[in-house]
């Protein structure tokens, strides 16, 4: 069966609401407009609906010179992207350090209103130069790659396979089902079986070579609703930790939890709906020759 893209989601604010898209640009920190936004906290450290359940309730639309916000009862507002003149900070990203540059006042409060809690609204800085880490990039040369403010992947692949995998499990246990918006990936893939995409190295997509690196350890952010901003147990009444708690049962690999694969383009390209995926590479195939793991 020919394994094609289904769905591309940008997500221009780390950790907020994405959106779907017919096509997705390509430039060397990855998916171009995603997650080159993040808001920061009092203590300047970058927040994720792990601790603030309600960053799902904003919405983000890209525009030519910056971001347009909106939030139920909100009126909407237009951000600029600081320019090159604007003051910038350090920030850290888990294990990284990240420039970016300050939105400004009015976002910062236009932010907290829909969060409830302080916050700032920045955006990368043209000079921030943040690791791409071996694991993420699979048989890809890592040097001199940079990556904008994900958790640490350029890309993050999953198959339509794997979540009807997971919600059979879930309906089993009579949990309610979910989406892809439960696992934020950039790239969705019809075609494949369930969890293929772990076998892969290697994709071309368009004319892109893609390697493909970890799996991607899930964590709590899969429990919150995101049409509602919490948790989804205190919603339904069904036990808590879901979906994470079933995906547990089949899915754990060492300490984690895994669904979906980190990956990272070679080079800049376009990628869209429809487009034929070709695995170029697997696992096993590396295996055979003995090349090195991630």
């Amino acid at each position: 069966m020919t394994i094609r893209i289904s769905h591309l989601f940008r997500y221009p604010i780390k950790s907020t609401a994405g959106s779907a898209v017919q096509q997705l640009e390509l430039d060397a920190l990855g998916a171009v407009d995603d997650r080159r936004w993040m808001l920061v906290d009092a203590h300047n450290k970058f927040m994720t609906q792990r601790d603030v359940g309600a960053l799902a309730l904003i919405h983000s639309h890209v525009e030519a010179d910056g971001v347009r916000l909106e939030a139920n009862g909100k009126t909407a507002l237009r951000v600029r992207a600081p320019d090159a003149a604007a003051p910038s900070m350090e920030v850290v990203v888990w294990d990284d350090v990240a420039r970016v540059a300050d939105a400004g006042d009015e976002a910062a409060h236009w932010c907290s209103d829909v969060l409830g809690v302080p916050c700032r609204l920045t955006h990368i800085a043209l000079s921030s130069r943040r690791p791409l880490q071996p694991k993420y990039a699979g048989p890809l040369d890592p040097e001199n790659r940079y990556v904008a403010l994900s958790d640490g992947a350029p890309l993050l692949l999953a198959s339509e396979a794997s979540l009807a995998l997971l919600n059979e499990h879930l309906i089993a246990r009579q949990v309610t089902p979910v989406g892809f918006d439960r696992f934020r990936p950039n790239v969705v893939l019809s075609g494949a079986s369930a969890h293929e995409e772990d076998t892969w190295r290697t994709i071309e997509i368009a004319g892109i070579t893609i390697g493909v690196g970890s799996p991607c350890p899930r964590c709590v952010m899969t429990t919150v609703d995101q049409s509602r901003g919490v948790r989804a147990s205190a919603l339904t009444g069904e036990p808590g930790g879901e979906p994470l708690r079933t995906l547990a049962t089949y899915r754990r690999q060492g300490t984690g939890v895994m669904f979906g694969m980190n990956a990272t383009n070679e080079t800049p390209g376009v990628l869209r709906v429809g487009d034929v995926v070709n695995v170029a590479a697997t696992r096993c195939q590396q295996s055979q020759g003995q090349t090195r793991g991630y």
